[in-house]
């Protein structure tokens, strides 16, 4: 919590002094080679790492093999960026992307490097050390940054902020882990671990292209400011639908794997989790899109309001999106990778012809909505997935959901009532006090279920 609550708020203050110095021209350069960082980082760790989380026991050799494979597979992915930048940048029509795309390229060789002493720390649940490491690169990172945006340096600044934020994540790794891989490399290693990792990376690499795949679409058809203004909307939508999910689900992954083979605690497990994630995101989502022009304008500046309609579209599909990797892992934790990369194969399929169709028809707003029909496409493939693997049925999740959506909606009603007299302030205030209320009288599962949560983090 400590983790992803602070990395959250470190890269909203950040990000909040960076939008008022940049341009919105400047975010949607770097957001524009997302796909391209995104996709070749998948590949470079082919799965391995998730695979050595999943098997009960590993050797030394085992993270050693699969080090010297990401680092190789990484100077090799950014040589091929390096001779293609141009092409991209020639793609876009915009030829400093050449160069930003060289630099941001840097980040996969220092991520190749990090992932096994961080995935290391993930097996082993030493998630204080990890923060450590986050943190302090977000400090450091975000520091320089805001210096050269204020100096003039502009999206070079962007380009900085990502590659010094991994450099110092694989340094404090380095040392405070003290691990380093031995003089081995096992082939055997590799195609034992293929078996699961590579349908996985399969699965992976599909999640990632669709992730980005409307940065490419934008960015073609339309400017560099509309894409920053949805990049900056994504940001701020991923804060809430995202990173909280992301505290139970990092540690999920290596805890489902620890109980695979007990099917009863595992589905009781991942419904509680389900309760959890809808009660806290869910409230929050509704309220960011009742606040949404009061809030961007407050936090960005005038000049960022064309990002609210984006915003509030994009809290809708968040309602989806939060819930999906805890369904995704509880069937990567009981081995089915195959079945995860042959369905994700028909879920990419619906958002590219989402996309597509969207673009076509409604323009920016029309890939705004096709990205939430693919949410809860996505969300539905995962729980129909996870149902099949654990014996929890989908309807029992959308019962719970659909009972934290009823209190939101209700909610969301009263502050929409107070904020056309009240302002931002007092219908947030009122929002949040219905939602409360309202979940004590219907007597929520997802509120209780909460509490625990919280009781049990503030002991720890």
């Amino acid at each position: 919590m400590a983790d992803r609550m602070g990395s959250m708020l470190l890269q909203f203050v950040i990000n909040l002094i960076l939008a008022r110095l940049l341009t919105p021209g400047d975010f949607g350069a770097v957001g524009m080679l997302a796909i391209f960082i995104a996709v070749s980082n998948v590949l470079i760790d082919g799965g391995f790492a998730s695979a050595l989380i999943q098997k009960k026991n590993t050797t030394q050799q085992e993270w050693s093999t699969i080090f010297y494979w990401n680092l190789g597979i990484s100077v090799l992915f950014y040589a091929l960026l390096f001779f293609a930048a141009p092409h991209v940048a020639a793609y876009f029509r915009m030829p400093v992307l050449s160069g930003v795309l060289r630099g941001i390229g840097l980040t996969l060789i220092l991520g190749a490097m990090s992932a096994i002493p961080l995935n290391r720390l993930r097996k082993q649940f030493e998630f204080k050390t990890i923060a450590i490491g986050n943190l302090s690169a977000y400090i450091i990172a975000g520091s320089v940054a805001t210096a050269m945006a204020f100096t003039g340096f502009g999206v070079w600044s962007l380009v900085v902020m990502q590659v010094l934020q991994m450099l110092v994540t694989l340094l404090v790794f380095t040392l405070l882990t003290r691990w380093h891989p031995s003089l081995c490399f096992s082939t055997e290693t590799l195609r034992s671990l293929f078996g699961y990792g590579g349908y996985l990376l399969g699965a992976n690499i599909l999640q990632e292209i669709a992730k980005n795949l409307q940065g490419i679409i934008i960015g073609r058809r339309f400017s560099a400011s509309a894409m920053g203004y949805y990049t900056q909307a994504y940001k701020l939508d991923r804060i809430t639908s995202y990173s909280l999910p992301q505290v139970i689900v990092q540690v999920m992954f290596p805890l489902y794997s620890s109980m695979q083979d007990d099917l009863p605690a595992l589905r009781s497990m991942l419904l509680r989790n389900v309760r959890i994630i809808a009660f806290l995101v869910f409230p929050v989502m509704g309220m960011l899109i009742l606040v949404a022009p009061s809030l961007i304008d407050f936090l960005y500046g005038e000049k960022w309001l064309p990002a609210v309609p984006y915003f509030r579209i994009l809290c809708v599909a968040g309602m989806f999106a939060c819930l999906q990797n805890i369904n995704y892992y509880a069937v990567a934790a009981r081995g089915k990778s195959r079945a995860l990369f042959l369905w994700s194969i028909y879920k990419w399929s619906c958002l590219l012809v989402a996309l597509l169709a969207g673009a076509q028809l409604g323009g920016m707003y029309g890939i705004m909505w096709a990205m939430v029909a693919s949410e809860a496409n996505i969300y539905l493939v995962n729980a129909a997935l996870a149902s099949h693997y654990t014996g929890l049925e989908v309807f029992r999740q959308i019962l719970a959901l659909l009972q934290v959506l009823l209190v939101v909606a209700l909610s969301f009603g009263a502050g929409w009532l107070t904020l056309s007299f009240g302002g931002a302030v007092s219908g947030a205030l009122v929002f949040v006090a219905a939602f409360l209320v309202l979940s004590r009288l219907m007597r929520l599962s997802a509120l209780s279920d909460s509490l625990v949560f919280v009781r049990k983090l503030l002991k720890k």
